[in-house]
């Protein structure tokens, strides 16, 4: 009898610890906080791969986090993110400067053409303390900094030729809804006209407009060259991105998460620049080996001459001549 007792007690121990056990892993699986990261562009451009990077970085600090990643404009465009990220429906996104200035103005100096001189200039002004004076502005408007990226040098591509500001002169040029954008395409003889990112391959591929601006690591991605095969290398903007997230969903994140959260996206973020800038300096002769693109190298100082109005017209909404000054010769 009391054998039988023993084994019985034994028996329960066990169906109490097994109990325990269970218990504390549905607990575990409660307390996995899921993000959403969300971008527009494809699974083979360097914003995913970073948002890869940061999955893997992330999870491997912290078994309670998922990062499930959203590409290829699968929750809305770049402004429909920035506005979902200030709601917290999304949590990260990566997003342009150009869209970001809509909501954070201080972006609005880096659609500023010619302002950059190479992606090392840029990263300078993105580590200086600009950067951090946006990175509070950003908190402001509902957006925390997990980093600064790399876009690219934006570029013109084309149906046809564009060689020179005279092939350019009339030629209706896609921009993004961004007002200096729009302005330094007019000063140049351009018809400047916005068109959302998710119907820019429609719109080429139909002649609703003559061609685009743009990187050409996005290019690539998008498969622009489908029916825009010339490329014209102006490198009139250095693609400044703000990998963020939602400042709803900051604060609901306890603290030692948060500095999960940074440190991976400090990793993510140095990889992308790192990786941006590889791609980006064998991406031309692939470009014409491999995808029958053409590209044309312009007279540059003709550019940049005609440029000089929108400075003038912009200069003071940009925060003054001398920070744009300030930031050419950082």
């Amino acid at each position: 009898m009391k054998k039988i007792f023993k084994i019985f007690l034994v028996l329960l121990i066990l169906l109490a610890i097994s109990s325990l056990l269970i218990g504390s892993q549905l607990v575990a699986a409660e307390e996995k906080t899921v993000l959403k990261f969300a971008h527009v562009l494809e699974l083979d451009h360097p914003y995913h791969k970073m948002a890869l990077k940061f999955k893997e970085e992330l999870e491997s600090r912290n078994a309670n986090i998922v990062v499930n990643i959203f590409p290829a404009k699968q929750l809305g465009s770049e402004r429909d993110l920035v506005e979902s990220c200030q709601l917290g429906s999304v949590d990260i996104t990566t997003i342009t400067s150009a869209v970001t200035a809509n909501f954070v103005p201080g972006f609005h100096v880096f659609s500023l053409p010619f302002l950059f001189k190479d992606p090392e200039h840029l990263f300078r002004v993105m580590d200086s303390y600009i950067g951090d004076k946006l990175a509070i502005d950003m908190l402001e408007a509902g957006f925390v900094k997990l980093g600064y990226v790399y876009g690219g040098a934006r570029d013109l591509y084309s149906r046809e030729p564009i060689r020179d500001l005279e092939d350019l002169k009339g030629k209706k040029i896609r921009t993004m809804q961004n007002a200096i954008l729009i302005d330094a395409w007019n000063a140049l003889g351009a018809i400047a006209t916005p068109i959302p990112w998710g119907d820019v391959y429609l719109s080429l591929s139909q002649g609703v407009v003559d061609g685009g601006e743009g990187t050409g690591m996005s290019y690539r991605s998008m498969k622009f060259y489908d029916s825009s095969p010339h490329y014209t290398k102006v490198n009139y903007v250095s693609s400044w991105h703000c990998f963020m997230m939602s400042k709803k969903t900051w604060d609901k994140l306890e603290d030692n998460v948060r500095l999960d959260v940074m440190a991976a996206a400090r990793v993510a973020g140095a990889y992308e620049r790192k990786l941006f800038v590889e791609m980006e300096e064998s991406l031309f002769g692939d470009l014409e080996k491999n995808f029958g693109v053409t590209i044309y190298y312009p007279d540059l100082d003709k550019w940049t001459e005609k440029i000089k109005s929108v400075y003038e017209k912009n200069a003071e909404k940009m925060g003054g001549i001398e920070l744009i000054n300030e930031i050419k010769n950082l």
